[in-house]
């Protein structure tokens, strides 16, 4: 009798653990010290992006690199006036890199760095791609080959520009 006892309380315990740790839905996928992370991006040379990320460490310092080139923690970010660091004020903890007119200078690798600050280590988001669809030229060239036949030359001429 004794011994059954023993072993059932750490079975509750077990139990009691598991199912209190099944409440918490805590992602796998995003580093501690984050909530939202930025993702992989593809949009048209011209179009707007928002690259997102959300940091659970107050009082830190944000910025962004582009390439691996730091950028910076002002919101007008200096030698890049198609760049802003977006900090929505309703939630603290978001840091957002906006790029307005996308070019083909944009496609590069990107990434949220994260300051030390009093309770929590520096701390760098995975690297993600922004993907720049490049403009696409056509035309057609028609002519005759011979003057009063039917028989046309057909000229198709195609242009495409891409990111790198």
């Amino acid at each position: 009798m004794a011994l059954r006892t023993m072993l059932k309380a750490p079975l509750l315990l077990l139990g009691l653990l598991t199912e209190g740790l099944a409440q918490w839905a805590i992602p796998a996928s995003i580093p501690w010290g984050f909530w939202a992370l930025p993702e992989n991006l593809t949009v048209v040379e011209g179009a707007s992006v928002e690259l997102r990320c959300g940091v659970s460490t107050p009082g830190s310092v944000v910025q962004w690199a582009k390439d691996g080139l730091l950028l910076g923690p002002n919101p007008r970010i200096p030698g890049f006036p198609r760049y802003r660091l977006e900090e929505d004020p309703a939630r603290l903890g978001e840091f957002h890199l906006h790029i307005e007119a996308c070019d083909l200078s944009d496609d590069v690798d990107y990434e949220c760095q994260v300051g030390h600050s009093e309770i929590g280590p520096e701390l760098v988001s995975p690297r993600v791609i922004l993907s720049i669809l490049g403009g696409q030229t056509l035309s057609n060239i028609s002519a005759n080959m011979n003057e009063g036949s039917q028989q046309k030359l057909f000229t198709v001429e195609a242009t495409a520009r891409c990111g790198n």
